[in-house]
């Protein structure tokens, strides 16, 4: 049908009623949310933190010879300071403010926003639409084919992407433009892209110093990025950079606690009477005695006799036979209104008849300031709760965005709020409840306005929670619910595109969970999983090299446990680690899952010899299907100039791990952790702090099964590690071999190399395991051992594979060095523990 408009997937999953259905092929426009993959009956609550991050890897050279910026932002000392840094850089600098074309003209490599902390509301929409059409600017100029091209966003809110709260609610609102990062880094993969935030208490210098260092990141799979005042940074989880570190699990069995709510609440609900929001309030009515006023846009009108006793299955024909009663011919468009509007009044009712007397119907445009005050003003003294369902979608990709869109998408949003809290006594509210979107917390191609402002009122919610410590204030970024209009061949299309969907039952019990209990500290929470609704992966990462500064690791007690004779050596496993973390931040959405030949050239030995000048170069190649090959090393230079190697290896990465395979194990019975010995009788070298060989369960001439366990940590924020490779637990797996070698060598041992490493999960944190040393063969120079960590029924977690050890001479005199060190220190600190 040429009239109708054209519908992108993600829109026709967002769809959940037969009005919005309506609505959209009438309008173009639609009151939808997203949607996704085979529902489940439980999905996971995860907790929107920050987390921090190790120091940026810089890339040397990543832009194009004499570069090219355009800095927009409004004369104040910020840009001042970063024009003149950039300058001195050897950067062209074209510094303008948002709206001006004439400033996207010809080439550019880097655009920079400044955004300023809002001074009110409309203060705050004005700064996320201004970065929202530049970044539809900057989709169509920026061009990656000859060099890193960037779009970066800088605030100056608390250090911490708003998420602090101490700037102030409103004032925090611009943190929405991380959701325009977001959107532009899922429409347009192969650009750099970040928004920053840096804290206000930082002077001049450290604030360009920071934007400097943050456009030349080798890492890609950080879009937020914190710089706090003491200059550590930090980015938000669950999202691109990894997983949440606080998840529970919401299901449907069981029973819910007790809410906090009492007959006395009132709670104001927006959007509340329709769709998944009606679903929500008709849980919390059902688990809670509080009464409710729904607010929306649609009018209740008497039902036309001609419809009364349709069921809504066969309402359309009535309609048309209702409206061509009186000899007119109705128009497609005249028929899908009505239609819709009567579908819309029906769902309100059943609401309605659902909450009986505790609910209350009011149809106002929360985006009419004097309508909401005067529709409140009756209900103002009695209202002890808002939870802001109401939103709408105006989907187009950035460069197609006009500012007319991203104002209808905002408004319901931003001004809905702002005007039913302009209408009531904020100091007497005891609960604040947002609806916000993973589309905000990941990015959605075509969303930049919807995300910008789910973001916008997560950093709101922060605002509030610090200024109203004792209220119940939670932002949710919901997943996509399996609701509505969504048939069987739509959800085996999201599930062939790997996006989940949110059992409706579990998302409202999910609703009903954050009026439970005391407020917690959680104020912006995913319900679902960390799955982005659309975007692809960035591309092949360019080659790089990127320099890293070790100074302080060293001062780290695991790095200290690893001690061989005099001197602290970074373990290999840190080397390993280095290279795999490197390739998978710089290619997001992978993991390394295998290796090969990874080699120990030169360790790195902390002797009081100056460590500045340590590179890792690295170059990528795509291998099958979605794997990437990436081969990497870490270099310096000599007091003489020549260039050392230390670490060297290529990596496989893949989106997911293959399936483990599982081997034969002995079982695990009771008995004396006997793996001490090893350690005092200088087997190994490695201080208790990595004594993670607990105990002998099988032994034999060429296989040896040990019963593992160690305590993880996180050494220089994580800079060293991999989706599924801790180097301070991996170290237990390399301490194995050197026991077997120094059987057929007659001497203490150290492991140099890697034939083949292969991951599948993570080692267990501080829980058992089984590691399984076996196939020692003598090679060049020394011997070659397998060794496999697995589970207690034999499901593999990791396999290092022909790893070469070798031993020296003095090696037997250093270990034995290094026990006398740790069982001293051990002796003092049972001393002054009795004493």
């Amino acid at each position: 049908m040429p009239d109708l408009p054209e519908i992108r997937l993600e829109q026709l999953g967002e769809l959940r009623t037969v009005d919005q259905i309506a609505d959209y092929l009438a309008t173009g426009e639609g009151d939808v949310d997203p949607k996704g993959r085979d529902a489940g009956a439980s999905a996971p609550r995860q907790a929107v933190d920050l987390v921090g991050l190790p120091a940026v890897d810089v890339i040397e050279r990543p832009y194009p010879a004499e570069p090219v910026a355009v800095l927009l932002d409004e004369g104040g000392a910020d840009g001042d300071a970063l024009a003149t840094a950039l300058k001195d850089q050897g950067w062209s600098v074209r510094r303008t403010t948002p709206g001006d074309d004439a400033a996207h003209t010809g080439r550019v490599d880097l655009y920079i926003t400044l955004v300023d902390a809002a001074q009110d509301w409309p203060d705050a929409e004005q700064r996320l639409t201004g970065a929202i059409l530049t970044a539809g600017r900057a989709a169509d100029t920026l061009d990656p084919a000859t060099g890193r091209a960037g779009f970066v966003t800088v605030t100056r809110l608390d250090g911490g992407l708003g998420l602090h709260g101490r700037r102030g609610a409103v004032a925090s609102l611009v943190g929405g433009v991380g959701g325009v990062v977001k959107t532009l880094a899922a429409e347009r993969p192969a650009l750099f892209c970040r928004a920053l935030d840096i804290e206000p208490a930082l002077s001049d210098t450290e604030f360009t110093a920071a934007v400097l260092t943050e456009i030349r990141d080798a890492a890609r799979d950080t879009l937020e990025v914190a710089v706090d005042e003491h200059g550590a940074r930090w980015t938000v989880v669950p999202g691109s950079h990894g997983e949440a570190h606080r998840v529970t699990t919401v299901d449907l069995d069981g029973e819910l606690p007790a809410t906090a709510l009492t007959e006395a609440d009132l709670l104001l609900v927006t959007g509340g009477a329709r769709g998944v929001t009606a679903e929500c309030v008709r849980a919390l009515a059902a688990h809670a005695p509080a009464r409710f006023l729904l607010l929306g846009r649609t009018e209740l009108e008497p039902e036309p006799s001609w419809a009364a006793g349709i069921a809504d299955a066969d309402l359309q024909p009535a309609v048309i036979a209702g409206l061509a009663a009186d000899g007119a011919r109705p128009t497609p468009r005249e028929v899908r209104r009505v239609h819709g509007s009567l579908l819309a009044q029906r769902e309100i009712r059943a609401t309605l008849a659902a909450l009986g007397d505790r609910g209350e119907y009011v149809a106002v445009d929360t985006t009419d300031r004097a309508a909401v005050q005067s529709a409140l003003a009756e209900h103002r003294d009695r209202i002890t709760g808002v939870v802001h369902g109401a939103g709408v979608l105006a989907d187009a990709l950035l460069p197609d965005k006009t500012s007319e869109q991203i104002a209808r998408v905002l408004a319901p949003k931003l001004d809905g709020l702002r005007h039913v809290l302009d209408a009531l006594d904020g100091d007497a509210l005891r609960h604040l409840v947002l609806f916000t979107s993973v589309a905000g917390l990941l990015g959605n191609p075509g969303q930049a306005d919807y995300a910008a402002a789910n973001e916008a009122l997560c950093r709101f919610a922060a605002g509030w929670r610090h200024a109203h410590p004792g209220a119940r204030v939670t932002a949710i970024d919901w997943g996509a619910w399996d609701a509505g209009m969504v048939t069987p061949e739509l959800r085996e299309l999201f599930t062939a595109r790997g996006i989940p969907l949110l059992d409706p039952r579990v998302g409202a019990r999910a609703f009903v969970g954050e009026f439970a209990g005391p407020p917690t500290s959680e104020v912006c929470v995913l319900v679902g999983e960390n799955t982005a609704l659309g975007g692809g992966r960035p591309g092949l990462a360019p080659a790089f090299s990127a320099h890293r500064d070790i100074t302080g690791i060293d001062a780290d007690e695991v790095i200290q446990a690893h001690r061989i004779g005099e001197h602290a050596v970074l373990p290999a496993t840190f080397g390993l680690g280095w290279l795999v973390g490197v390739a998978e931040r710089s290619h997001p959405g992978l993991r390394v899952v295998r290796a090969l030949d990874f080699q120990v050239h030169k360790g790195i030995v902390f002797d009081g010899t100056r460590h500045d000048g340590f590179r890792v170069q690295a170059e990528a190649e795509e291998g099958h299907g979605d794997e990437v090959i990436v081969r990497a090393a870490v270099r310096s230079r000599s007091s003489a100039g020549a260039l050392v190697s230390h670490y060297a290896g290529t990596f496989l990465l893949a989106p997911e791990p293959p399936e483990a395979p599982v081997i034969d194990v002995p079982p695990v019975t009771d008995g004396p952790e006997d793996g001490i010995d090893i350690y005092r009788e200088a087997t190994q070298f490695h201080a208790p702090r990595l004594q993670g060989m607990r105990r002998v369960l099988d032994r034999s001439a060429d296989r040896m099964v040990l019963l593992c366990r160690l305590a993880d940590a996180d050494v220089a924020g994580g800079a060293y590690a991999g989706r599924l490779h801790s180097p301070v637990l991996a170290d237990v797996i390399l301490q194995g071999p050197p026991v077997l070698g120094k059987e057929l060598l007659g001497g203490a041992c150290l492991p140099l190399g890697i034939g083949r490493a292969e991951w599948y999960a993570p080692l267990p944190d501080d829980e058992p395991y089984l590691l399984v040393l076996d196939e020692a063969r003598q090679a060049a120079g020394g011997v070659t051992v397998n060794a496999t960590a697995a589970t207690a029924d034999g499901r593999v977690l990791c396999r290092f594979a022909d790893v070469t050890v070798v031993s020296t001479p003095d090696m037997a005199d250093k270990f034995q060095e290094s026990v006398r060190r740790w069982q001293h220190q051990s002796a003092d600190q049972e001393e002054t523990t009795a004493s």
